[in-house]
């Protein structure tokens, strides 16, 4: 096959239009906080809750973070940080993780607050920390630190239900204000269904402490079983009376010829207990299971936002798939949480979506 002189120029004109995509996958321009708010819809101008937003860092400063050493060098933990102008040579990178952070929701121009979530280790099935298979740890007392400090800062814990000390732990965090349990099952080998976890459910419903827990494939970790983010086995803390949010509205995997996202959805009529949240919707593994949701209007009263910060939406890749306008906005942005944002309110999401976590956690939060 022979290629015409224009044949060829149009061909470098989109390997550099999909060059500067792949770029914007990751970074845009630097935004006017003032501009953006005033962007904003005024029913959502500081407003709202990110339900979903992690704490990472490798322990500068004595934050007693962790990072498994595979999780360092991987290209996806990199890139991530060059996205927030970080590096792993940063001598003080978790505080200026956490400044970053600060300043990003203040000038999203929508959030008034975020949950920043904890990361336990693994536990296996007899209580033994595998720090081997954990990629990263973010202590429950440095998270519940850094809420004290921030008013834009809710209290996520993670305590893995394995843990010999699991209960007490829960009743401390309880007392240091925490809104939810995070759980990644499918990386923490954690069997939801397991009656050895009906105590800890349990005693989150005495302490109306929600469950955030991964729902769906895990593809940017290790993992221990795809098998542990089956929505059905959302069940037992439903049964107990737990308000869960599955996260990613179990947006990724199948099982027995059924979607994950089919199943979480025929789930929802049957228990109000039951909610999903946002997060990673616009990322590069998931945004067509984004386009799917925002046609599914049914399922739109259950949705809470949630970001999953510090992954990076990938606004190139809905281009035609909203208004030009709408899509160039998104794109440029450097802010995540706002492109995030965007994205979602361009493909038709709700107003109440970006406002309802605090609704679902309106008990919670009158106790703390």
């Amino acid at each position: 096959m022979k290629f015409s002189r224009r044949k060829l120029l149009w061909g470098a004109a989109a390997g550099v239009a999909l060059g500067a995509g792949g770029y914007k996958l990751l970074r845009g321009f630097e935004g006017d906080a003032a501009a953006t708010l005033a962007a904003t819809p005024e029913a959502l101008r500081r407003a709202a809750l990110d339900v979903h937003v992690h704490i990472l860092g490798i322990g500068t400063g004595g934050t007693g973070c962790w990072m498994h050493d595979e999780m360092r060098s991987s290209i996806q933990a990199r890139a991530g940080l060059w996205n927030l102008r970080l590096s792993f040579s940063q001598p003080d990178l978790d505080q200026r993780y956490v400044a970053y952070l600060v300043d990003r929701i203040r000038s999203a121009g929508f959030l008034k607050q975020a949950i920043i979530l904890a990361q336990d280790y693994v536990y296996d099935q007899s209580g033994q920390r595998r720090a081997g298979v954990t990629p990263f740890y973010t202590p429950n007392d440095f998270v519940a630190r850094l809420t004290a400090e921030h008013s834009e800062f809710l209290f996520g814990a993670s305590i893995h239900p394995y843990r010999p000390d699991a209960l007490d732990e829960l009743d401390r965090m309880a007392e240091l204000g925490a809104l939810v349990v995070k759980w990644i099952p499918n990386v923490h080998a954690i069997d939801l269904s397991d009656s050895r976890c009906r105590a800890f459910y349990r005693r989150m419903a005495t302490h109306n402490i929600a469950l955030l827990a991964h729902i769906g494939d895990e593809q940017a970790m290790f993992v221990a079983g795809q098998e542990y983010g089956h929505p059905q086995r959302l069940v037992a803390p439903l049964e107990e009376g737990v308000t869960v949010i599955a996260a990613h509205v179990a947006s990724l995997g199948e099982a027995h010829g059924e979607s994950h996202l089919e199943t979480l959805a025929g789930m929802l009529p049957r228990w109000p207990n039951l909610w999903a949240d946002t997060s990673a919707l616009t990322l590069l593994t998931r945004w067509r299971a984004m386009l799917r949701i925002a046609e599914r209007t049914e399922l739109h009263a259950r949705l809470i936002h949630g970001s999953d910060f510090p992954l990076p939406p990938a606004a190139t890749l809905f281009f035609g798939r909203m208004a030009m306008g709408k899509w160039w906005g998104a794109w440029k942005r450097e802010n995540i949480f706002r492109r995030d944002f965007e994205l979602k309110q361009a493909l038709g999401l709700p107003p109440e979506v970006y406002t309802r976590g605090y609704e679902v956690l309106a008990t919670r939060l009158a106790q703390i």
